[in-house]
């Protein structure tokens, strides 16, 4: 049963479904592989008061795809939205949750793929690795509770902790799929945690958890296991403009299962915000008070690009007052750099200008209006990710950081 808040943010999500096109009548999925492409399905299955099988990595010993926390949800035809590796252990894992689907029962299955002989597989892997994945019965009564922790801790302002029971004795202790978002101190649960004694002593490993980061651990309390995972928040990216241009931006965005807010200068019209399904759309008249008309967070990334000079100077202005952690600025260089003049002319502190990224995007080639969305959706990949936007056979080290 959710509580009051819990049922109001699972309607709420319902409702924002209900006005895109990420779902159609048939339930399929038109996002790609993220969190929120889990969080819809896991919403809109619990709408239609239909069970699914929810499929999670939760520990890896080497190397593997997705990492920890890596989802999958399986419908009851055999359908499935998000992947937990490149392709190689999703048809097998479909046949798996067909059985889980028929008996109620969670089920972990562990997938060895670290030796070159895997034909008793038959599926012909090589990921070099060991990976664990749970199969978790979700009734409409689990899978909307679920959905609700994990689009908080996607919208959060700082990586959460979830935990989730992978085995246990008996039900008194913790029953497989109970989960806890540890968050901030806070704790907020689904499932069922037995007499919450686990419970306690897994809270007092959240630091360690965090410091695993992707990799993931797993620990055990009074013979029940428990594995954590870092949920790092969707990127937020606010847009300043609403020209033809932005509408691919907005797409590659809602593709990757970022947080979207479109800001225009005009009362918003229901045809303009349509034509950007999935994002905010927000009125700013003026662009000096952007902070009283959109969120700006710490890990908020911006693009400026209303192509109005005197409008982008003001975005540029508010942006560079705010704690927005990347601001990208579209046109020439120079037209960027009469900005930078004409503020220190009034008497603007720059500070933190390193943020500002004039002209915006990543060096990749390629004309239009795609392209260049696909240049700055990488720049913002790369900046709010920490990297420097390099080959990867370049790179030295792992490819994916511990957090």
């Amino acid at each position: 049963m959710l509580s009051g808040a819990a049922s109001f943010r699972f309607f709420s999500m319902l409702d924002a479904l209900a006005r895109t096109d990420h779902i159609d009548d048939n339930g399929q999925n038109f996002r790609m592989t993220t969190h929120r492409a889990i969080v819809d399905a896991l919403v809109y299955a619990a709408s239609k008061n239909k069970s699914v099988v929810l499929a999670t990595v939760v520990r890896v010993t080497g190397s593997s795809y997705g990492g920890v926390g890596a989802r999958m949800v399986v419908r009851v035809d055999g359908s499935t939205v998000g992947v937990v590796s490149g392709g190689c252990l999703e048809t097998d894992l479909a046949e798996q949750a067909r059985r889980v689907h028929d008996n109620g029962v969670a089920t972990m299955v562990t997938y060895d793929t670290r030796a070159d002989d895997d034909a008793a597989w038959g599926l012909g892997l090589g990921c070099n690795g060991l990976i664990d994945v749970l199969l978790e019965p979700m009734t409409p009564a689990y899978s909307a509770p679920f959905a609700v922790l994990l689009e908080q801790a996607l919208s959060a302002g700082e990586p959460s902790v979830l935990a989730t029971v992978t085995r246990s004795p008996n039900s008194e202790a913790g029953v497989v799929g109970a989960h806890a978002l540890l968050q901030g101190g806070s704790i907020e649960t689904t499932g069922d945690w037995g007499d919450r004694k686990v419970l306690t002593l897994a809270a007092a490993d959240v630091a360690a958890a965090m410091s695993a980061g992707r990799k993931g651990v797993v620990r055990e309390y009074r013979a029940v296991e428990v594995g954590f995972e870092v949920v790092t928040p969707s990127v937020r990216l606010v847009i300043c403009g609403s020209g033809p241009d932005v509408i691919p931006l907005v797409r590659l965005g809602i593709e990757l299962g970022w947080d979207l807010t479109v800001v225009d200068h005009r009362p918003i019209e229901h045809a303009r915000a349509e034509r950007f399904p999935g994002a905010r759309v927000a009125e700013c008249a003026d662009p000096l008070r952007l902070a009283g008309s959109v969120r700006i967070m710490p890990h908020t990334a911006a693009v400026v690009m209303s192509h109005h000079y005197a409008r982008d100077l003001d975005y540029v202005r508010a942006l560079l007052g705010s704690d927005v952690a990347y601001i990208g600025v579209l046109g020439p260089r120079a037209r960027s750099e009469q900005m930078l003049a004409d503020m220190r002319a009034s008497g603007d502190k720059l500070d933190r200008i390193e943020r500002m990224f004039a002209p915006v995007g990543m060096d990749i080639g390629g004309d239009g209006p795609d392209a260049i969305a696909l240049s700055i959706i990488a720049e913002v990949s790369a900046v709010v990710g920490g990297r420097a936007g390099g080959h990867l056979r370049d790179r030295r080290g792992p490819l994916h950081v511990s957090t």
